[in-house]
């Protein structure tokens, strides 16, 4: 029975110089007393990518070869199969860690397993450009005209801070870079299920605010909408209006208390991701929009027990219409 010899260093070393050289796969095969196949699987496991440009590396090559017969002989997650899988999910936005908490038929690595593949280049070709980077918290630009009036969140139902109840809401913006324009998004989300949505304004005025704000609430049914929590920036200036189209209490945030709403202010965060700051938000389309609220949505969540925005909120919604 012929057994498979695998690639020394040495080997790695020559195939790399004749690679550089431009030799043909079937040049450097026989030069090396090689199966042409066996070159060719060689460089397409083990080339990594700099700048969309395929390099090979002998001892990077090793490592991962070496990697490849560990997981081998254990029997666990280096299957094809588990690195497809791992791969698609990095594709789709998902963190290391919502993958290894996944539902799947596969043995899935632990998160920290998945960052080292990816940073010694074991799985999407050490490309770490597939991470999301952690967003930050958004800095408001300047006091825009604050107010006084309205009900302060000191004055909420206590209840809402434990998140045992759907339909208590937060809200706020997303602005374009400090002189490019004045379109933003006015962001709204739920506290429980933690479903976010953003709407495409053309200004922060309160006019468009509250027309952002009641166009998309009032969509959904009865009872999906009790409490609606924001700052005291002008745009939230028509908050009467609101309450009386809605139905429901608007309650305001303290000054220099982002954490009163900390679900908005998080995911505006991770909608920065997609649109840093200085972006101008003028320029982004309704449909890309859409999609990266999709991705964001539908990604499982540590705090929800790894489960997905979206399907939490869909199920709350078919309660309101029983």
């Amino acid at each position: 029975m012929n057994c498979y010899n695998h690639f020394t260093i040495e080997e790695r070393c020559c195939l790399r110089e004749y690679y550089v050289k431009g030799k043909s796969y079937r040049e450097i095969a026989k030069l090396l007393g090689r199966n042409v196949s066996s070159v060719s699987r060689e460089l397409r496991r083990n080339c990594t990518f700099y700048r969309d440009v395929p390099r090979y590396y002998p001892y990077t090559a090793q490592k991962k070869s070496n990697l490849r017969n560990s997981y081998r002989h254990q029997g666990v997650f280096w299957d094809r199969k588990v690195l497809d899988y791992i791969e698609e999910k990095l594709s789709l936005t998902w963190s290391p860690e919502q993958i290894a908490n996944s539902n799947c038929e596969f043995k899935l690595p632990s998160f920290k397993t998945i960052y080292r593949w990816l940073y010694e280049g074991y799985i999407c070709n050490g490309n770490v450009k597939v991470l999301r980077k952690k967003g930050k918290t958004r800095k408001r630009l300047g006091n825009g005209g604050r107010f006084t009036t309205g009900k302060s969140i000191r004055k909420r139902d206590k209840s809402v801070y434990k998140r045992k109840e759907f339909g208590h809401w937060e809200v706020d913006t997303v602005v374009s870079g400090r002189g490019k324009t004045k379109a933003c998004f006015a962001t709204i989300a739920e506290r429980k299920t933690r479903y976010y949505i953003a709407v495409k304004i053309p200004n922060r005025t309160g006019q468009e605010m509250a027309k952002a704000i009641i166009s998309t609430l009032s969509k959904l049914p009865k009872g999906a909408v009790k409490t609606i929590t924001c700052d005291r920036g002008s745009e939230f200036s028509e908050w009467r209006e609101i309450e009386s189209k809605l139905n429901c209490n608007m309650y305001f945030a303290d000054p220099y208390c982002a954490w009163q709403k900390g679900t908005n202010e998080n995911l505006n965060g991770l909608l920065r991701e997609f649109y840093p700051k200085g972006r101008n938000l003028e320029r982004v389309s309704e449909k890309t929009l859409k999609k990266n609220l999709a991705l964001i949505n539908a990604r499982p969540k540590k705090v929800l027990h790894f489960q997905k925005p979206i399907d939490l909120f869909n199920e709350y919604l078919k309660k309101c219409c029983t």
